[in-house]
């Protein structure tokens, strides 16, 4: 009768296990793209101009700052799409066609990240899995994935 509740019960433990880890790596992945003092400056600059930042700022940018960035505007305005969703893409073709509503310094990095991401989702071949970048593409600078683009 016991050996009948020992695989439930492995099973539960080995959820609750990848359950912990998926939350370890992404508050890891989180922070890995935290903005440097010198980008936060630029940006509040930017804002304080009424400006958007300059070419050298952007480029300075990572794709994996863009994901940082447009995450914190989701937590802030309490919008909960999710990545690879119908809800997540629209949002960001939404923001790559309306610039005029998203004027925000941080939308010019937002926009990098969703147009990387867009381009990316649609190369795919279709999974069961939502589509994340890599952290290889996630890690690029704006101006490498420019510099691939125009190759």
């Amino acid at each position: 009768m016991r050996k009948k509740h020992i695989i439930p019960v492995c099973l539960v433990l080995i959820i609750i296990v990848i359950f912990v880890v998926a939350v370890i790596i992404q508050s890891e992945s989180d922070s890995r793209y935290l903005l440097t003092a010198n980008q936060k400056q630029a940006i509040k600059k930017a804002k304080m101009a009424n400006e958007d930042l300059s070419d050298a700022d952007i480029d300075s940018f990572t794709i994996g700052q863009g994901k940082y960035l447009l995450d914190q505007y989701f937590k802030e305005h309490n919008l909960n799409y999710r990545i690879g969703t119908k809800e997540y893409i629209d949002f960001l073709a939404s923001i790559m066609e309306n610039s005029e509503t998203y004027k925000d310094p941080e939308f010019t990095i937002i926009d990098a990240y969703g147009s990387v991401y867009v381009t990316k989702n649609q190369e795919k071949e279709p999974l069961f899995f939502r589509f994340h970048l890599d952290s290889v593409t996630l890690d690029k600078t704006i101006k490498e994935i420019r510099v691939e683009n125009t190759k």
